[in-house]
């Protein structure tokens, strides 16, 4: 595909897409990877999707997913993310095989002024558990390659590691998830999940019709000693052990730098076109560009700018604030 000219470029001021932007560059291994959580032995660790290459690799192993099951519609970006995956505290977990592949991933979105993803479809049964005091979080683009090996202990260790950054280190007390119709029997009669939404077409998952599901926190840790709990009953942790998980997610994950808010919800999709006005206004807040002109710099890793363009525009433009129009 032609490079952008220095002049075909967004405003970084408004969010504002360029025109003829790219949506197939690939973007570089950048960074040295850290050690995951080994689990199973060291078969399988989990890691926070926290630098550009591990998103990219998360949202283009869930497209997959997505498309394989009917889900997944627009071909155009082969990326799948919301304008939630934009906020800090969202956090894309992401399950390495014991050669380093990304097999799996799971995002946790916890409320936040703009809402939750299931909002737009239950937001009456979800702000009755908000009245009611409840620090309510969802469970969102949750996935596994089905040809990976060991597929049910990635699921387990994915939503176990979900489970423990929500409730031990976060204080969370509830998880709500929209699934597929046909999956609300797994998660209820496994997980304890209760439906609390009635069925609905979902436009977000292809119009499949959904339901939305409550888990209170603490409903597993009290019944695992008496009932087959997924997926407590395959990961046998002391409380102290599972904080300890908890904090070590925690110290790992990163939240989205403004290169990577740009590469993915700008030149690479249009997820920022898309998203409503209370959305944006809430988004400029939490990402004030104060140093450099971000979306010069996301082109640069994701293509290649010559040092001319990179010394001049994206230098001279420092002092851009994207909250200003």
């Amino acid at each position: 595909m032609p490079k952008l000219s220095n002049v075909e470029k967004v405003n970084s001021n408004s969010f504002e897409s360029a025109e003829n932007r790219s949506l197939t560059s690939e973007v570089p291994y950048i960074h040295e990877a850290e050690n995951g959580i080994p689990f199973f032995d060291g078969k399988f660790s989990i890691r926070t999707a926290d630098r550009l290459d591990l998103r990219q690799e998360a949202y283009k192993l869930l497209y997959k997913i997505y498309s394989k099951m009917g889900i997944a519609q627009d071909k155009s970006t082969e990326l799948w993310l919301s304008i939630f995956d934009a906020l800090p505290e969202t956090t894309t977990l992401v399950a390495e095989d014991n050669k380093g592949e990304i097999r799996g991933a799971i995002t946790l979105v916890f409320d936040s002024p703009i809402g939750l993803p299931a909002d737009e479809l239950y937001n009456e049964e979800i702000d009755e558990l908000r009245n009611s005091g409840r620090k309510i979080c969802e469970l969102i683009s949750f996935g596994v390659n089905e040809a990976a090996r060991g597929s049910i202990k990635i699921l387990a260790i994915l939503y176990y590691s979900a489970y423990l950054l929500a409730w031990r280190k976060n204080k969370a007390t509830d998880f709500l998830v929209t699934v597929a119709e046909y999956h609300e029997n797994f998660y209820c009669r496994a997980i304890k999940f209760k439906k609390i939404g009635a069925v609905r077409n979902y436009a977000k998952v292809n119009g499949i019709p959904t339901v939305l599901l409550n888990l209170p926190l603490e409903l597993p840790d009290l019944l695992k000693d008496k009932e087959r709990i997924f997926p407590l009953y395959m990961l046998e942790y002391s409380k102290p052990e599972e904080l300890d998980i908890a904090n070590r997610i925690q110290d790992m994950y990163r939240p989205m730098s403004d290169e990577e808010f740009y590469t993915f919800f700008i030149e690479k999709t249009n997820v920022w076109a898309k998203a409503s006005p209370q959305q944006k206004e809430f988004i400029k807040k939490v990402y004030p560009a104060d140093k450099v002109n971000h979306y010069e710099v996301s082109r640069a890793f994701a293509r290649g700018f010559s040092k001319k363009n990179r010394s001049s525009d994206a230098t001279q433009k420092g002092s851009a604030k994207i909250a200003q129009k």
